[in-house]
């Protein structure tokens, strides 16, 4: 099913090296004592990374739609995505609890766990394995869908309205739950940042793309030029609330939620241009292709790794002088944890029960041919 748009597989590992650009981002920020213009391009190139999240969450839809049939069976199901993606999670939720600085009781480790707060990152799975949990119904609600689009103004008016009482949710959300500081009383919407239900939209957009997917390409490919438009004024919108939010003299990057009105429509827009980034990457089949493939194959287990290897490469970088530039030391943690994760995910995916650490992910073919091109970097490190 998959192979016939490999487009996805391309905007997923786009999606999993804007989270790392995210993480290394943040992890600079908080660090302080960053020159003005430099926080200013940091606060914009992280909403610019912004989409990644969401950009999952459109490619399961797209996947879990595309791929069921009616013979599948629940329960076995439930078994093979908690095999697959919870051991991997609660692997890692364990190595990042073990760790931490931080004193963990029993009480506070199984709360991490099922809360997904053993690190920043954890609580996309959290919210995930709902989409797993609810995918029968899902299913039908789309095959529903299905049956009554026929043409693209039917993708039109389904689109439209579910947008419509999606954006009312986010602006409840900005406006009683959170919108950059906590705006609500209640320990239960605390937690809505890893609902499914706060995220559902671009799952039906995923959905809708994989029921109707040549309707659905020439929807994209009709409207880019606009939704270009709409990206660039919907970019100036959201880096002017981000600065303007606490001053340009105190930018906090968690003010970027994804849960409020301004960024939803950001985000769809980014999502569909990146879209038609990635069938462009596809169509010219060269190197760039060829690695975002590859790379493609271990997002998973890189995505619940990559906070492990940010934190020992900080370690690393301290002990040279490069933070002082924070911009060129962001960028260097990025691509150093980008790289680590996915060469650890490849090694670890030739043992044994790599499924527990990487989650689904194919067997390598390690050949010693393959590793000499590396030799001269290796040594040059000596």
């Amino acid at each position: 099913m998959t192979h016939s748009a490999p487009e996805f597989k391309v905007l997923q590992s786009i999606a999993f090296l804007a989270v790392v650009l995210q993480s290394s981002l943040l992890y600079t920020m908080n660090q302080g004592h960053i020159l003005l213009e430099q926080s200013l391009i940091m606060g914009m190139l992280f909403n610019l990374a912004k989409f990644s999240a969401p950009a999952f969450i459109f490619i399961v839809g797209f996947h879990l739609i595309r791929q069921y049939t009616k013979q599948m069976v629940y329960t076995e199901y439930i078994y093979e995505k908690t095999a697959h993606l919870l051991a991997p999670y609660f692997f890692w939720s364990v190595v990042y609890l073990l760790t931490t600085n931080q004193v963990v009781t029993v009480q506070s480790g199984i709360k991490s766990l099922l809360l997904g707060t053993a690190a920043p990152h954890l609580w996309y799975v959290i919210m995930m394995f709902q989409i797993h949990l609810l995918f029968p119904l899902l299913c039908t609600l789309f095959y529903w869908f299905k049956k009554r689009t026929q043409n693209q103004q039917d993708i039109y008016r389904y689109m439209a309205a579910f947008a419509s009482i999606y954006f009312l949710l986010m602006w409840y959300s900005s406006h009683y739950i959170f919108n950059g500081e906590v705006l609500t009383q209640s320990t239960v919407l605390h937690y809505t940042d890893r609902s499914f239900f706060f995220y559902s939209f671009y799952f039906v957009m995923g959905g809708i793309a994989a029921v109707a997917l040549q309707a659905w390409r020439l929807f994209v490919m009709k409207h880019i030029p606009l939704i270009t438009i709409l990206f660039f004024i919907l970019f100036l919108f959201i880096n002017y609330e981000l600065f303007s939010f606490y001053g340009v003299d105190s930018i906090h990057l968690t003010v970027s939620t994804y849960l409020k009105p301004s960024m939803f429509l950001y985000i769809v827009c980014e999502i569909l241009i990146l879209y038609v980034l990635s069938i462009m990457i596809v169509q010219r089949r060269g190197a760039l292709y060829k690695t975002l493939r590859f790379i493609g194959n271990y997002t998973y287990g890189a995505y619940l790794a990559h906070f492990f290897f940010l934190q020992l490469i900080t370690k690393l970088l301290s002990l040279f002088t490069i933070q002082a530039n924070t911009i060129l030391y962001s960028l260097l943690l990025f691509l150093l944890t980008a790289t680590f994760s996915i060469i650890t995910m490849v090694i670890c995916s030739t043992i044994p029960f790599h499924t527990w650490i990487t989650g689904p992910s194919p067997t390598p073919v390690l050949k010693w041919p393959t590793l000499l091109p590396l030799l001269p970097l290796l040594r040059s490190k000596k």
